[in-house]
């Protein structure tokens, strides 16, 4: 990114765990300008704002958040702005407090427009982000260029080339990443549950039927109490958040999801990162 001696903008793909966040902070204070960073949602907004906190000595008073629950006023020295693609990119009538900070950030120059997550952004979200801030240099992290609208080309226009790519099997072979195993786990669909998802003429119900087959939940029960019993840590993942209570009731364990408040879902994180 720096190697003719001035920042060059593009993309780096790094696999999840390899450091994506750190290698945009330390993109940040090389350039030692203003920065932007997007972040697709208001978690990524916080985790970002904690890692600059941590590898950087940039004031607190210059790390500011823009999101829907918070809005600092920006500095008129040089700072960092931490806010999502949706609140840059929003077209509809914003509140005072709103207005105010976007009109800041579309009045400056910023020295780095720094974009995590680029692969998952709509792109008319990404032409509008673009188009409201000037910046004269963009950095994009990814851990997968591949989209599924077929527009990644358009990312090379918009960002630039592809400047560097890690390969997750050379990490894990060095150690810098965990060894993964994947299994795959065939549920067979009950009966009746076969039955109404072949007549089903509704996406939707069809999604929900399949999702919610009981030989997948009682397979995830078995799952989880025999890695609990070894020891381990688990999380279990669903796309659905139907099914997400479920489990989550079933189990009797704590959820994750858009509504859980920030304060839950950070004392819930703590406890299983410390929990033995």
């Amino acid at each position: 990114m720096f190697g003719n001696g001035r920042a060059r903008s593009g993309i780096i793909v790094l696999p999840c765990g390899a450091g994506k966040t750190l290698t945009g902070v330390t993109a940040a204070q090389t350039i030692k300008k203003s920065v932007v960073c997007l972040c697709t949602n208001a978690v990524s907004v916080l985790q970002w704002k904690y890692q600059f906190k941590l590898w950087t000595n940039i004031p607190d008073e210059n790390i500011c958040v823009f999101t829907s629950d918070k809005k600092d006023d920006l500095p008129s020295g040089g700072c960092v702005l931490i806010t999502t693609y949706t609140m840059i990119s929003f077209s509809g009538q914003r509140s005072d407090k709103s207005a105010e900070v976007m009109k800041a950030i579309q009045s400056r120059e910023w020295g780095l427009l720094l974009m995590d997550e680029v692969h998952v952004v709509p792109a008319k979200m990404f032409r509008r982000v673009i188009g409201s801030v000037k910046a004269h240099c963009r950095l994009g992290l990814t851990a997968t260029l591949v989209r599924e609208d077929d527009l990644i080309s358009d990312l090379n226009f918009l960002i630039g080339p592809k400047l560097y790519e890690a390969n997750w099997m050379d990490l894990t072979t060095q150690g810098y990443l965990a060894n993964v195993q994947c299994v795959e786990v065939w549920c067979p669909m009950t009966g009746p549950f076969m039955r109404e998802y072949l007549m089903a003429d509704s996406g939707r119900l069809k999604q929900l039927l399949y999702v919610m087959n009981p030989s997948k939940l009682r397979a995830t029960e078995f799952l989880v109490k025999f890695h609990e019993d070894r020891g381990d840590k688990v999380i279990v993942f669903s796309d659905l958040v139907y099914s997400l209570k479920l489990y989550a009731a079933m189990l009797k364990r704590p959820m994750i999801y858009g509504e859980t408040s920030e304060r839950e879902r950070q004392a819930i994180l703590g406890t299983f990162r410390t929990s033995e």
